[in-house]
């Protein structure tokens, strides 16, 4: 009888062992899924942050260049196309690019909300300073459009020797075009 309490005993130990192991893997697999899953949430919500971000910081950008081309004025002031000229004859200078000419122009607008300027500038480059030329001006806080690039070889001077390996050069004309909004009243 004593034999037989001790085995049951012994029998309800094991169960209950069996039971406290196999109820605890469970709750912990159940947090450990819990858990799983609000990571993944937060790292869905840490991306959608990220993106907004980006977006946030591009937009700034284009927000700096709008509330830099608002004006009240129906052309450009003289400092201010002075201003972009030199803009102009800098990034030429950073690359090498020898200027034969940069000159201004006033156009009439042909919207009411427009203020255009123009400018025609001529110099001698690569191609490859033309893509670093036209990539920085790409840069610049103001609204550019490129109206026409005429690009043409110069003729090489055979003077100097064959063992050297000359670059060719040309002669690049661009017309762009510089705007700013008027305000309105």
């Amino acid at each position: 009888m004593i034999i037989q309490r001790y085995l049951l005993l012994l029998f309800v130990m094991i169960l209950s062992t069996i039971c406290f192991f196999y109820f605890s893997t469970n709750s912990i697999k159940a947090k450990i899924n819990k858990i799983d899953d609000y990571d993944e949430a937060i790292k869905e919500e840490q991306e959608k942050l990220n993106s907004a971000r980006v977006i946030n910081d591009q937009l700034q950008e284009v927000s700096k260049v709008i509330m830099l081309s608002m004006t009240n004025e129906n052309e450009f002031e003289i400092e201010e196309v002075n201003t972009f000229v030199k803009k102009l004859a800098d990034l030429a200078d950073k690359y090498k690019i020898s200027i034969d000419s940069i000159s201004p122009k006033v156009v009439s607008a042909d919207k009411p909300y427009l203020v255009e300027q123009k400018y025609t500038l001529t110099v001698e480059c690569t191609f490859v300073q033309m893509g670093q030329f036209l990539s920085d001006l790409e840069s610049f806080d103001n609204i550019i459009k490129v109206n026409a690039l005429d690009v043409r070889p110069l003729k090489e001077d055979k003077s100097k020797t064959s063992d050297e390996i000359i670059e060719t050069r040309y002669k690049v004309t661009f017309e762009l075009s510089v705007f700013m909004i008027i305000k309105e009243a």
